[in-house]
């Protein structure tokens, strides 16, 4: 059976359309890759006074944090609560091994969260933090900048600290349904 050449440049034509259909298939899938983070980024989601709402509640969460290292550090503290709160601060955190400001040296280093907790356990540090300000978003974070008055012995130390807040969305089981929740976490603490 011999193909006449209308037929053979038709079906030359039909591998040619098939190739440039595959590879924008490939090429589109490839892009859409590409824009994923993007759309995981705050500003994609949210509205600036829906991001403002989350700051704000943010700063509670950093004065949670202060309230429990203050109980953490309290000598009246039981074991029992003291536990529990070292579970409630690392739960605050996007991990243990976050880098925090050692504020009990004079050096200001900066050292893991696990530390910080080991150093001022039972040592009747206070923590008051006012004067928050928030920086401006970023794609999953942003910085908020704080004053951190640090008491122990009757004895005021003031600091300015700055402190990355991570949003991002998490996968949450809710029963048998999982669903994508939009987290804020603390993280590393720096100086200015």
């Amino acid at each position: 059976m011999r193909l006449n050449l209308y037929e053979l440049y038709k079906n030359k034509m039909f591998t040619i359309s098939c190739i440039f259909m595959f590879l924008l298939f490939t090429f589109s899938l490839f892009g859409q890759n590409v824009n994923t983070p993007a759309s995981s980024a705050i500003k994609a989601n949210f509205t600036m006074a829906s991001v403002k709402a989350y700051q704000e509640s943010a700063t509670l969460k950093v004065e949670d944090y202060y309230q429990y290292l203050t109980l953490l550090s309290s000598e009246s503290t039981s074991e029992t609560l003291k536990t529990e709160i070292k579970t409630t601060i690392y739960s605050l955190f996007e991990s243990e091994n976050i880098k925090v400001i050692d504020f009990t040296s004079t050096e200001n280093a900066t050292i893991s969260l696990n530390e910080l907790i080991d150093k001022i356990t039972n040592k009747n540090y206070s923590f008051s933090v006012s004067n928050f300000e928030n920086s401006i978003v970023a794609t999953d974070y942003w910085t908020t900048q704080y004053q951190l008055t640090i008491t122990q012995n009757k004895i005021p130390m003031k600091f300015q600290y700055y402190q990355k807040i991570g949003f991002k969305p998490v996968v949450k089981t809710f029963g048998t349904t999982k669903k994508e929740v939009w987290t804020l976490f603390l993280g590393e603490v720096t100086l200015p």
